[in-house]
């Protein structure tokens, strides 16, 4: 007999210390993720500058501009010449006092694998990019966003590190005087904090199941602890991205709660667009009881179907995309995520499309970020939509993205 304990511990062990070990390789000499150095060109395209005009107002506006062709940003200079260069009424801020509400984009599905994970961190990413205040929740115990940005899931999202806490306070009277600051933990990214998640969230989906089956009256509800959670989190955050576990559970259903609109992602396969049609029918049939008991919706401003690692090569996706947009209309993301090793390349070193610098192939790079900052803009569209503001000019829907 094989000693099961050993074998499986020897498993979880190798492959916790291959994750660290990639991330201190890709990260050396400080062994911590770092963020790189952007681009006059990359810098240009997000203010909405030609290079001249950005190389002109960085040697007014900052004290030690980039010099010379290989000259980088940083993103606190990234941020200062955008603050120095758009007017306070164009600041992609959240408006205040209480003329915005936060907007909370949950990105959720039954189906894993359909790169859920991979579109709720390159959208926090962008939005961080496009000068907004992010707050990353990682509701999956697996903490793949959590690693995603660094932190090892194992040992720094345990039981007082992730969303458990909260429910744990909660739990034991102690919610009124609970710090949830102490929880939105800062990243490299110095405008996106993340709320990280490991084994230990198991202990907020036990107690909201607990409390589910008692039936009792609270304040709040079960369902509503997340969005009392997010009550709480500090007022310096414009945009809430929550990354969801591929199941019917109840910290999805309490995110469903909180949420200013949801972005189902879906290969653009039969298996996987069943799948999303199990879980709009999950949807629906929750939404109606729901109504029907509390006499109000859930508060969803937006639904939207995104098509993952699309390959606009195959007739079947292409077909399939078709038949969506067809019989689903403005559901459907105008844009799919195009399918590209690039992103599987930069996984390697635990980056995303944003972070990684290719040393090859720029144009198959060039491609993947395209599509990825296509897809993110229409979300940002629909949480500017949100907020009523006025939105930008619509990019034309092509057939499909870059060829």
């Amino acid at each position: 007999m094989v000693d099961q304990v050993a074998a499986f511990r020897n498993v979880a062990e190798v492959l916790r210390a291959a994750q660290q070990v990639a991330i201190e390789v890709e990260n050396a000499p400080e062994l911590r993720k770092t963020l790189r150095g952007f681009t006059p060109a990359e810098c240009a395209l997000l203010l909405g500058l030609t290079l001249p005009e950005l190389k002109a107002r960085a040697a007014q506006r900052l004290a030690e501009a980039p010099a010379g062709p290989r000259g980088r940003f940083s993103f606190a200079q990234l941020e200062r010449l955008r603050s120095r260069t758009l007017p306070s009424a164009d600041m992609p801020l959240r408006r205040k006092p209480g003329r915005e509400a936060l907007a909370t984009v949950v990105f959720t599905n039954f189906k894993g694998g359909s790169a859920k994970t991979t579109s709720s961190v390159h959208f926090a990413q962008y939005m961080a990019l496009a000068g907004y205040r992010v707050l990353l929740v990682d509701l999956d115990s697996q903490g793949s966003a959590t690693a995603q940005f660094g932190f090892d899931p194992s040992r720094e999202a345990g039981p007082d590190a992730c969303f458990a806490a909260w429910t744990t306070a909660r739990d034991e009277g102690r919610s009124a005087t609970f710090d949830a600051a102490v929880l939105c933990r800062r990243t490299y990214w110095p405008t996106i904090d993340i709320v990280p998640a490991g084994a230990a969230l198991a202990a907020a989906e036990e107690s909201l199941t607990r409390r589910a089956t008692a039936g009792q009256a609270e304040e709040p509800l079960y369902f509503e602890e997340f969005s009392a959670f997010l009550r709480q989190v500090p007022d310096r955050y414009d945009v809430v991205v929550v990354d969801t576990r591929p199941d019917v559970n109840m910290l999805m259903t309490a995110a469903l709660h909180a949420a200013s609109g949801i972005v189902v992602p879906t290969r653009a396969s039969m298996t996987d667009l069943a799948s999303t049609g199990e879980y709009f029918a999950h949807l629906a049939g929750y939404a109606a009881e729901f109504a029907q008991a509390f006499g109000t919706p859930l508060p969803l401003a937006f639904a939207r179907i995104l098509i993952t690692a699309f390959d606009p090569t195959d007739r079947s996706q292409e077909a399939l995309l078709a038949l969506a947009r067809e019989r689903f209309g403005d559901m459907v993301l105008g844009r799919p995520f195009l399918h590209s090793r690039i992103i599987g390349t930069a996984g390697l070193g635990k980056e995303t499309l944003y972070e990684y610098e290719p040393s090859s192939d720029r144009a198959a790079f060039q491609r993947a970020l395209a599509s990825t900052n296509a897809v993110n803009r229409l979300i940002e569209r629909e949480v500017l939509r949100f907020w009523g503001r006025r939105l930008p000019a619509a990019e034309p829907r092509a057939k499909d993205t870059a060829r």
